[in-house]
């Protein structure tokens, strides 16, 4: 038991954030990385560059049609997501009882297929459930708790928050450097890393805690979003449906009937007489989430049901769903999540390098690594190999053939084959101490190496092309990788600098406190205490 309130809470702080640090450094990549997905996705999709459609020109039957070409037996829902200002492509996907769904990039002109990727939607899933729906949603669901308190003994125990905002010495180097930069970002985006942790976790707390809902609706979701959001349902009848009726017929009446445009289609139970058409409107106007709907007879195109106001704690719910998500605001909301979310990417990392810097006097002379040596490694290939392994995927993207088969897979196999490399060198004890440089100047070169293949690989994509006919979504990602180059090629120059100094010599804590003048034995200055 620690003798003080705030021992105890520094000692709390510490390892809540040790513990989980390194997966909140994944979660945190990847949910900074997906503030802009859906400009990734089209950037990795060279196909529809120079041609690209509004939601106006898009032939929703063709694309319907494809769906039902592709999918296996007894499709729950197909759904299909319409381009607009970030998304260019048609998304289109096929969703079953059990097991996973089928995901599709379509072509808005033809309703054909595209090559596929991986995309931006990649580091979204990454995000918030790992890629594995449901315990990785726990595990990030634990993580977020874990911030949270981290987050909370971080106040207590800084007691000059204020001052620490102004204090930044990235020349003393070693402990201070990182702990100064832990400080900065930590009170920077204090407010936000609160409520991104906060609303993170509290999207999901009917997964977490679903007792009141199978209480309550007998384990009928389906009831739960009819009576929450005014959604409607209708029993299946088990008829076989023929032809599912035009799609394009009913858009326009679904944008009146809605008062806005329509960014998805759905059609639940698409193989029985009890088939819906629904469409959804913009998510992009409110902070919260907008699940109005309109419903049509998917037999001969009968209106049904729009939805009318949500219940008010369901209303809640998704306003707590749309601070997190930012899909409103416009890309200034999203960069500003971006900027705090890499914030807290350097909160997380030099949190975890202020335990290293920290112990290592101690550990070099009791001669032991115990555990030491594999958090140095950790921190190495988690905080060093992720960004290296994004990169490489979004390279791969332009290097893997279009018509490569599980292409989106290959792009993935990739990026788990370069972050393994990465932390299997991460682990070799003799690169810990110039480690850190080596892992910046790599990033520096696979930054700067995404917009220079992308001009050697794709005429209509690259950056020159780009910028020429006003298409800065595109250009966004590759200037956006030459500047993440540039600050990883500073952190690289400023690191291996460091490396290359002698270590500062630190006098005994009695003589540094026992009045010997300043001068150390021998009548020559000490050296500063750094």
């Amino acid at each position: 038991m620690k003798n003080t309130f705030s021992q105890a809470m520094a000692w709390l702080h510490t390892w809540a954030g040790l513990v989980i640090g390194w997966l909140l450094f994944v979660i945190f990549v990847g949910g900074t990385i997906a503030c802009f997905d859906k400009e990734l996705t089209h950037w990795m999709q060279p196909a529809l560059h120079g041609h690209e459609r509004s939601a106006d020109s898009v032939d929703l039957d063709a694309a319907m049609a494809q769906l039902q070409k592709v999918s296996k037996e007894h499709p729950h829902a197909y759904y299909i997501t319409l381009p607009g200002e970030r998304s260019k492509s048609l998304q289109g996907g096929v969703y079953y009882d059990v097991g996973d769904p089928d995901l599709f990039n379509l072509d808005p002109a033809t309703g054909k297929q595209i090559p596929e990727t991986a995309g931006g939607e990649f580091f979204f899933t990454l995000h918030f459930n790992l890629h594995s729906p449901t315990w990785g949603m726990y595990i990030v669901g634990l993580a977020g708790m874990f911030m949270l308190i981290a987050i909370f003994t971080g106040i207590v125990i800084h007691k000059r928050i204020f001052k620490d905002f102004f204090t930044f010495r990235p020349k003393n180097g070693g402990q201070r450097a990182w702990l100064d930069g832990h400080n900065l970002t930590g009170v920077l985006g204090l407010p936000f890393h609160l409520m991104i942790a906060y609303t993170g976790v509290a999207i999901f707390v009917a997964n977490y805690m679903p007792a009141g809902l199978f209480a309550a609706f007998n384990g009928d979701t389906e009831k739960f979003f009819v009576e929450a959001a005014d959604s409607y349902e209708r029993p299946e009848t088990g008829k076989p449906l023929k032809t599912i009726h035009s799609i394009d017929a009913l858009i326009q009446d679904a944008r009146a009937r809605l008062g806005q445009p329509v960014t998805w289609v759905s059609v639940h139970h698409p193989d029985a007489t009890s088939a819906t058409i629904s469409f959804g409107g913009d998510h992009s106007k409110d902070v919260a989430w907008n699940f109005r709907q309109a419903f049509y007879d998917a037999n001969d195109g009968r209106f049904l049901h729009v939805s009318g106001p949500m219940a008010a704690g369901y209303q809640t719910y998704t306003f707590i769903g749309g601070m997190h998500m930012a899909q409103w605001g416009g890309s200034a909301l999203r960069w500003l999540y971006f900027v705090m979310g890499i914030a807290g990417c350097v909160m997380i990392a030099s949190g975890m390098q202020v335990w290293v810097s920290k112990r290592a006097k101690k550990i070099a002379e009791a001669g032991s690594l115990s555990g030491y040596g594999l958090v140095q490694a950790l921190n190495l290939g988690v905080v060093g190999g992720l960004p290296l392994a994004s990169a490489a995927m979004v390279i791969g993207n332009r290097l893997i053939p279009a018509d490569a088969a599980a292409r989106s897979s290959a792009e993935i196999t990739v990026f788990c084959a370069v972050w393994i490399a990465a932390t299997l060198y991460a682990a070799i004890p003799a690169v810990h101490k110039r480690g850190w440089g080596q892992f910046f100047a790599l990033n520096a070169v696979a930054f700067a190496l995404v917009p220079l293949v992308n001009f050697a690989t794709s005429p209509n994509s690259h950056l020159v092309a780009t910028i020429a006919r006003g298409d800065w979504t595109l250009a966004a990602v590759d200037l956006t990788a030459f500047a993440l180059a540039a600050g990883f090629a500073l952190l690289a120059r400023h690191s291996f600098f460091k490396a290359r100094q002698p270590a500062p010599q630190r006098k005994p804590r009695r003589e540094r406190a026992g009045g010997s003048g300043g001068e150390a034995s021998g009548g020559k200055p000490a050296l500063a205490d750094r």
